[in-house]
């Protein structure tokens, strides 16, 4: 009876450091789940952070095009109207006729 008891016993210990191996192997395998799934948050986070930099510097440079396409109207304008001044003060002189 001791020798089956024996056998017994050995029995429930190779379960059971085959349950722990396993419980090992599973834990192992969730702390490399956890960590990919850090590595996966960091990168969104820094993604995230580049993506509002890029849209705040795009907004920037959309403002400075705004300007800059004001102030090309605004130098249209003043180059049509001293050529009509010009025109107009030649007309006014009368050189028209007397060239």
């Amino acid at each position: 009876m001791t020798v089956t008891h024996d056998v017994g016993t050995r029995r429930s210990f190779a379960v059971m450091d085959g349950t722990t191996s396993m419980f090992r192997q599973l834990e192992k395998r969730v702390v490399a789940v956890e960590a990919a799934i850090a590595v996966i948050e960091t990168d969104r986070a820094v993604n995230e952070e580049k993506r509002k930099f890029m849209e705040a510097r795009f907004n920037q440079i959309d403002r400075r095009l705004d300007k800059i396409d004001g102030h090309i109207s605004r130098l249209v304008w003043l180059i049509i109207a001293a050529i009509l001044g010009g025109f107009m003060s030649f007309a006014m002189q009368g050189n028209i006729l007397n060239v």
